[in-house]
């Protein structure tokens, strides 16, 4: 332990920062060369198009919702943010064939939980996201129009972390989902609006992440309940983007949102906030600029560094948050410069 202030921090033996820094490294170089494209849910990419991002999130938290609505503070007696997040999330896409994309995600969690006496604190590779998105109107013969909509198919996966530990990287079991992207296309302004609902199947398997023996009372640094019983879920989404000035910014209205298929009726536990149980809704803006359009240097003008926010307006056992996400972006297309 080593002391600050009236705190302690509990580093986790999942935090060996430097080899965490070097897979991190790794993964971002692969989400760069490995092509995709694309940004919204309702459009597949086209062949051999592609789209990275790599996103540092700072999410932090002084208060939560209970499981019946009522806004209180995150743990008891804890003034200021008790839940801090300060993570780096990878994301890419790639246009594999004409109608068929594939999504990759894989966030590098940096987690920080403090109670009165203590401070916990988390690093690791969490649960790994991978899907395919494809078109359902060429499926069904309908032409290219200003409508589209797409079908999403995924899971995701743990990668190895320790799931009891206080916080932990992720909820330790197997998710499926699936969501169908509907979106309206305003060409020739370049606008549009989409809306994706679909379902989160929660599993029971947890083979893929593991578990440290926890007495109650006694280790500080984990939970006991090593495989909780998460409930299904439904997602939903809302988005809307404009670009101006020649593609030099993107800004974007955006709301997304959580709903447990049973009603929450036990808190979940602040020093390890994986609600088994949860709902939410949260709305938000984002703006992305490309400033090398501006200079035509055009080896560079489709990298863009953006910021995203979000508030957390309604909730249901989960966390009162604030979301901000700073990231850098690069979409292009690698099949020109195969030909």
């Amino acid at each position: 332990m080593i002391a600050h202030t009236s705190f302690h921090f509990i580093t986790h033996p999942d935090s060996n920062r430097t080899a965490w820094i070097s897979t991190l490294i790794v993964l971002a170089l692969f989400g760069i060369l490995a092509p995709t494209p694309a940004r919204a849910q309702a459009w597949p990419a086209s062949k051999g198009t592609f789209y990275t991002k790599l996103t540092r999130s700072d999410i932090r938290a002084a208060d939560q919702y209970t499981f019946d609505g009522r806004r209180g503070d995150f743990i008891d007696g804890v003034a200021g943010n008790a839940f801090v997040d300060e993570s780096y999330h990878l994301y890419t896409e790639w246009g594999l064939l004409h109608n068929l994309t594939l999504v990759l995600s894989v966030p590098f969690k940096q987690l920080a939980v403090h109670d009165l006496a203590f401070r916990y604190e988390t690093s690791a590779i969490g649960s790994a996201s991978v899907g395919f998105r494809f078109g359902l109107f060429p499926l069904l013969g309908i032409r290219p129009s200003a409508v589209s909509m797409a079908m999403n198919l995924g899971a995701t996966v743990p990668t190895g972390y320790t799931r009891n530990l206080t916080p932990s990287a992720g909820s330790g079991q197997v998710d499926a989902h699936a969501l169908i992207g509907i979106g309206l296309s305003f060409w020739p302004t370049a606008a549009y609006m989409q809306a994706t609902g679909g379902y989160r199947y929660r599993s029971d398997y947890y083979r893929f992440s593991k578990a440290v023996a926890c007495n109650a009372g006694v280790d500080l640094f984990c939970i006991r309940d090593a495989q909780p019983a998460f409930g299904d879920e439904w997602l939903f989404q809302a988005e809307a983007g404009l670009t101006m000035l020649s593609g030099t910014f993107f800004v974007q209205a955006l709301g997304q949102g959580v709903w447990s298929v049973e009603t929450p009726t036990i808190g979940f536990t602040a020093l390890n906030p994986i609600p088994t149980h949860q709902r939410y809704i949260k709305a938000g803006a984002g703006l992305t600029i490309y400033p090398f359009k501006l200079t035509r240097a055009f080896r560079f003008e489709n990298v863009g560094f953006g910021v995203q926010a979000f508030i957390t307006p309604y909730g249901r056992n989960t966390i009162d948050s604030q979301d901000f996400f700073f990231g850098i972006d690069f979409h292009g297309d690698y099949s020109r410069k195969r030909s």
